[in-house]
């Protein structure tokens, strides 16, 4: 099985090569504003929309006109790209279940004071490739590149943004993943809460570094600078970029994070477990905590990571109860925010809150693949004359499929 992965590299752009990405930036945001005008348009009057090949269409159409010329200088393969992004977009817009309302409009550079438009460019008969640290890009040339990593295989796309201050390409290639483990011999359950990160049923616990915390000072500083300064000055935009860098640091710095937390969770387990949060719910009540501890960010990562090394990743159901259920006799507690330890009213047991949360996510998970079929409990021969045995379990579905193959 493929995978699609997405790896950033940084850009090195000559001031030719600069104008080039900034034109072309703008270009993509004006054909998304064009397209989706005319969407708009056509829903207004009969309740129709334009589809990819129509919208590839009329691009084609547009392009002999002269109020059209600047769509002629752009790539062809990328302002496809482009229809397709905006089919995607209204899919979604319109699906069932959500608000039944079209994307926005992209804002232009002028109104923002900001270049951040990006562009896709589609790897079409190897155009894009590289070579001595340089990556080819059409109608762009060869953009010197950091390459801290090499490429696994083919790439398929390439996207091109200007971000907190430097050039970023974006590189998506196919990844192999390992083939499905038959025998899974260990299962982790995993509780991602506000004052550590993650806290695991194995004992596995990651402090949250709250990035956002550490870089507070600087960035209070800055914002108070840029209070004093006279705004749309030289100074005022330069203050405004010396912010906009830190806030790219502390990105950078959660996502780094965020993966080496995710590696070891999957390194450590065979069947990781994690609760279905609503995260968007969490951040309406406390936005800044919700971004400085990556809640979503973590189980993201884990379940590619699990996709990548042929292991389980599960959710339990956003409804099941973790918080204040004992690990040893299944116990409720209602519980407030400032108890981090309880003691269970049914058996007496001393316990962290976090710690149980995670041993009743690992059983709750442990039931739920159990009931869908998905692994059976197995008893290893190792371990038939001991009194204490690992859960070990087997992957159920793919077994009778195997089975049915070969016997058809």
């Amino acid at each position: 099985m493929e995978k699609t992965l997405r790896y950033n590299y940084r850009l090195n752009p000559t001031p030719e090569q600069e104008v080039k990405l900034i034109e072309f930036g703008a270009t993509a945001r004006g054909i998304w504003n064009l397209l989706l005008s005319e969407n708009m348009r056509r829903y207004e009057y009969d309740k129709t929309f334009l589809f990819y090949k129509d919208m590839a269409s009329l691009l084609k159409e547009i392009k002999p006109f002269e109020e059209f010329s600047w769509i002629k200088a752009f790539d062809s393969a990328a302002a496809q790209q482009v229809a397709r992004d905006l089919e995607t977009a209204m899919k979604n817009a319109f699906s069932k279940g959500r608000l039944q309302h079209f994307p926005k409009h992209k804002v232009s550079y002028k109104r923002k004071r900001l270049h951040n438009d990006s562009f896709r460019a589609v790897n079409n008969s190897n155009c894009i490739r590289i070579e001595n640290d340089a990556i080819s890009i059409p109608k762009v040339g060869k953009v010197p590149i950091v390459l801290h990593r090499e490429l696994v295989s083919k790439i398929k796309t390439v996207t091109v943004q200007y971000r907190h201050g430097k050039w970023e390409c974006s590189i998506t290639q196919e990844v192999d993943c390992k083939t499905a483990k038959q025998v899974l011999e260990k299962i982790t359950g995993f509780d991602i809460n506000s004052k550590q990160t993650v806290v695991g049923s194995n004992g596995f616990v990651a402090d949250n570094p709250k990035f956002l915390k550490q870089s507070k000072e600087k960035l209070n500083q800055l914002q108070r600078q840029l209070a004093r300064r006279t705004k749309g000055s030289n100074r005022w935009h330069k203050t405004k970029q010396r912010i906009n860098k830190l806030h790219g640091k502390i990105s950078r710095q959660r996502l780094d994070f965020a993966h080496k937390i995710s590696r070891q969770i999957i390194n450590e387990t065979d069947i990781a477990c994690f609760e279905d949060l609503n995260v968007k719910a969490i951040q309406k009540f406390n936005g800044s905590m919700v971004a400085d501890n990556v809640m979503g960010l973590i189980t993201q990562l884990s379940k590619y990571k699990a996709e990548l090394e042929g292991k389980l990743y599960h959710e339990i159901g956003r409804f099941e109860k973790s918080t204040g259920i004992c690990s040893e006799c299944g116990q409720n507690h209602v519980l407030t925010l400032n108890d981090r330890y309880f003691t269970c009213v049914a058996c007496g047991t001393y316990q962290n809150r976090d710690l149980s949360s995670a041993k009743s996510i690992e059983k709750t998970g442990e039931l739920d693949l159990i009931a869908a079929g998905i692994v059976a409990r197995v008893a290893p021969v190792s371990q038939e004359k001991q009194s204490v045995k690992t859960k070990v379990f087997e992957l159920s579905k793919l077994d009778f499929g195997s089975e049915k193959k070969e016997a058809a």
